[in-house]
């Protein structure tokens, strides 16, 4: 769930230096034109309580500005980077006196949230999203105005709706948009009739008439402004040409224990207000799911049947399907596509009375124009879309469509994790890290290649390695291959990138996949905990991980010394966890990876290592065998041919 109020891509605070402000929003503020520009679609939802404020919508005389005139910028003399600035500055001159035209405004009130502008040929709408310091519950209204090219206030209207909730549409005749005018008042919720505006850029006006279509919703006045009389049973929220109705749940009184866990709102149907098609750009079928899917949820207790949907946007698709055991009746279909959308919803009920939210993942199977609706996931959080063209790769995305498949039946088989890593190209995630590792590896490096080369499961890991090929930017020299090690998530995803290593100098990837996943410098070259099989603790040259609990150290510099029941380690400062392990001197029973312990023979000693070496080790005593890895050793030392101590060493 979200934990603060979102941002459209109207939006922006009016604060910072100049400079950061130009920044946020020259790409937002654009000239007059001959006609307005698309807008955006836009569904901000913010559904609160404990509110106490009431409010009702108005019109009024078109005020007179005593500030002086602020000349729109003439297109056709400026640069371009001239024209945004000085529209930046327009922008934040009328939003002031905007807010400045309500009643109850004091100078020492902040300033409101710019939600919406648009340029015109006469005239420019600003919508503002304000509170005064009086509302308690920190909620906004809706305030709409529109303003001449010098800046001076023509219309103004004060739009009931503590939760700001409004929609837009483009049409031949403007720019549609549609208010709400619900109000919240210690969790019992109302609404006013909602209001349609439209914008031609030389007018502003009301729209009040119902156009005849046959409507889904219960009979409902052929004029806005009349449904105001079931204003207090009643609730609309906007969409892209239309309203959705909702009616109270009859005796519901958010007062009696009774009702609690009982949704307030009964979805009705939906009223359209234009007749215009394909205005809203969310399918039908995703919007039902959607609707389904808030009407069911349960957030900190709270039914969420009328809930505003504050965002539906369409992810990712894929149409590239050969990684995957269709069914047979799906093999061979045509058009076949999965796609993503992202839901974003207000929650009522939440903490924070300003915006408390949740947000879910919608997946659909589409043949031709058919939505058939799979699941919905939840569990990650996505910042951007995964590739298309990786539907069976590794990311959350595409893993939960695959899962989705199967659970519906569409797939006869999952993909095995192993033929993923190693069939498809290298994921964005993997790029990104391999790209960070690269800048501080070599600044003039450039990534030509990332292939990916094995995939293993290392208990509780699960470890991917890639073959990365670069050359340098200057002169465009091709560089050594290296290997990069990546620790790939439950999720699918790239979590960090582990290690990196010359490919030359790596004779046996599996092991140093093995490796790479414990820290180890050489997975062979290690002792382990295997208290908890599920979760083995590696210790030994390279890794972080401390043997059990140190009765006492020593600071040498970049390095120190740990001692305890049996042990003494070594450790200086490097690696990820700022903790690399250099020499650790042990007595405990800790088993080797291949299975060699304190108690064992020698003659199991050799068996187990053919490859052993026969002492003295360098600069240590004793009868010992030695095993010389990949820049660790491992050196056995025996008492009466038992092997009595064990010794785990970085390679001189």
């Amino acid at each position: 769930m979200k934990e603060q109020m979102p941002r459209t891509p109207f939006s922006t605070p009016l604060s910072g230096s100049a400079r950061e402000v130009e920044l946020r929003l020259k790409n937002i503020f654009s000239g007059p034109k001959k006609r307005p520009p698309l807008p955006l679609l836009i569904l901000m939802a913010c559904v609160c309580i404990f509110c106490g404020n009431l409010v009702s919508c108005h019109t009024m005389e078109p005020p007179q500005s005593n500030a002086p005139d602020i000349s729109a910028p003439d297109s056709s003399a400026v640069e371009p980077a001239d024209e945004s600035a000085r529209w930046m500055l327009y922008w934040e001159e009328v939003t002031p006196k905007l807010v400045a035209q309500r009643d109850d405004y004091l100078p020492e009130d902040p300033l409101g949230e710019p939600l919406l502008n648009v340029t015109g040929e006469d005239l420019n709408l600003l919508m503002v999203g304000w509170a005064a310091s009086g509302h308690t519950g920190g909620f906004y209204n809706l305030l709409l105005g529109t303003f001449d090219q010098g800046g001076n206030p023509v219309d103004f209207y004060d739009i009931g709706g503590d939760a700001g909730v409004y929609s837009t549409w483009e049409e031949a005749d403007g720019l549609h948009l549609v208010c709400a005018n619900t109000v919240t008042w210690q969790g019992w919720e109302s609404g006013g009739a909602p209001m349609h505006f439209r914008f031609n850029g030389n007018t502003l006006e009301v729209v009040d008439q119902i156009p005849a279509s046959p409507m889904s919703a219960p009979a409902m006045p052929q004029r806005l402004s009349a449904w105001d009389e079931e204003k207090y049973d009643c609730k609309y929220l906007p969409l892209p040409g239309a309203v959705e109705v909702y009616r109270r749940t009859e005796g519901w009184n958010n007062m009696s224990a009774a009702w609690q866990g009982v949704p307030q709102w009964e979805y009705q149907g939906t009223v359209p207000l234009t007749t215009a098609r394909n205005v809203d750009p969310v399918p039908a079928a995703v919007r039902d799911a959607a609707r389904d899917y808030i009407a069911q949820a349960d957030w900190e207790g709270v039914p969420t049947a009328g809930t505003p949907i504050q965002r539906l946007e369409e992810k990712a698709e894929w149409n590239d399907f050969s990684q995957l055991s269709l069914c047979s009746e799906w093999k061979n279909r045509e058009n076949l596509t999965l796609s993503a959308w992202d839901l974003d919803f207000g929650n009522p009920g939440g903490s924070d009375y300003r915006y408390m939210g949740g947000q879910t993942h919608l997946l659909f199977l589409r043949e031709g124009e058919e939505l058939t609706f799979l699941t919905t996931f939840f569990d990650y959080l996505l910042e951007g879309a995964p590739e298309p063209g990786l539907l069976a790769g590794l990311s959350p995305y595409n893993w939960y469509a695959v899962e989705a498949l199967y659970d519906a039946g569409y797939l006869t088989a999952r993909p095995k994790l192993a033929d993923i890593f190693t069939q498809v190209p290298a994921p964005r995630q993997a790029l990104d890290l391999a790209a960070i590792w690269l800048e501080g590896y070599d600044p003039d490096g450039v990534i030509s290649a990332l292939e990916p080369r094995f995939f293993c499961v290392e208990e509780p890991y699960w470890m991917g390695a890639y073959s990365l090929s670069y050359y340098r930017r200057q002169d465009g020299k091709a560089m050594p291959e290296q290997l990069l090690f990546f620790e790939v998530s439950s999720f699918r995803t790239f979590q960090r990138l582990a290690c990196a290593l010359p490919a030359e100098g790596v004779e046996d990837i599996e092991k140093q996949t093995r490796a790479a996943a414990h820290g180890l410098v050489d997975y062979d070259a290690a002792l382990w905990d295997l208290q908890n099989p599920d979760f083995p603790t590696a210790y030994g040259p390279g890794n972080y991980d401390g043997v059990f609990t140190a009765q006492g150290s020593e600071e040498h510099g970049d390095t120190w010394t740990e001692y305890g029941d049996r042990y003494t380690s070594q450790y200086r400062r490097g690696g990820w966890n700022n903790r690399f392990c250099i020499y650790l001197d042990t007595t405990r029973r800790l088993p080797t990876t291949r299975g060699i312990k304190v108690g064992d023979s020698r003659a199991k000693v050799r068996a187990a290592y053919p490859e052993i070496k026969d002492g003295p080790y360098p600069g240590l005593e004793g009868d010992c065998l030695w095993y010389q890895g990949q820049g660790a050793d491992l050196i056995f030392f025996f008492e009466q041919d038992t092997v009595s101590r064990l010794v785990l060493k970085e390679s001189a």
